[in-house]
């Protein structure tokens, strides 16, 4: 190859490079909520933007939990819940408002302490958690056990676990009974 094909096949990606570094440096950053960059342009404007939340106002979250706490002049729920991504138990105070919809109860009257609750809440601007739905969950019907069935299981365990006994004829000799199930010849005793 010739030498000044090197130097023009130099001078034009060096002169890429160099459009493509004008390109980006010439872009305009914004900044909001959704995209919280700070563009080195506007320091100023960044610093005195108040902070906004993380999270949108509008997104509903849900937990389920066991309510450990309930504050009735507060309308507030505490609620014990398994942070999944820990792995550990926490709790979470839900505030109750009167546009908090009930599922299988009628009012926050009605919730009791160790009741299960799942729970759709939105995070207010204040930080507070609000709850917008909550449904009391009840056992689940098919997994209860009628009494009757109950008892019925017992009698047959009390059954299994009695020993069996071998029968004695009116004469003192005691029937053995073999492995099939069927009476042997009686066995005197002395």
């Amino acid at each position: 190859m010739d030498l000044k094909k090197i130097i023009a096949v130099f001078v034009f990606s060096a002169l890429i490079m160099v459009t493509t570094l004008i390109s980006f440096a010439a872009e305009e950053v914004t900044v909001s909520a959704e995209n919280p960059v700070v563009s080195p342009a506007a320091p100023a404007a960044a610093v005195s933007a108040p902070q906004a939340p993380l999270q949108n106002e509008n997104d509903t979250q849900w937990t389920w939990g066991e309510v450990v706490n309930l504050d009735n002049a507060g309308k507030a729920i505490t609620l014990k819940y398994l942070d999944y991504e820990t792995d550990q138990e926490k709790d979470i105070v839900l505030s109750v408002d009167e546009k908090t919809a009930f599922e299988n109860i009628k009012g926050f009257d009605e919730i009791k302490v160790k009741d299960t609750l799942s729970i759709d809440y939105t995070v207010g601007p204040d930080g507070k958690n609000i709850a917008k739905n909550i449904g009391l969950e009840s056992p689940d019907s098919s997994a209860t056990v009628p009494a009757q069935a109950v008892e019925d299981i017992n009698q047959v365990d009390a059954q299994a676990a009695a020993p069996e006994q071998p029968a004695v004829n009116p004469e003192g000799a005691v029937e053995q009974a073999n492995p099939a199930g069927e009476a042997s010849e009686p066995v005197t005793q002395k």
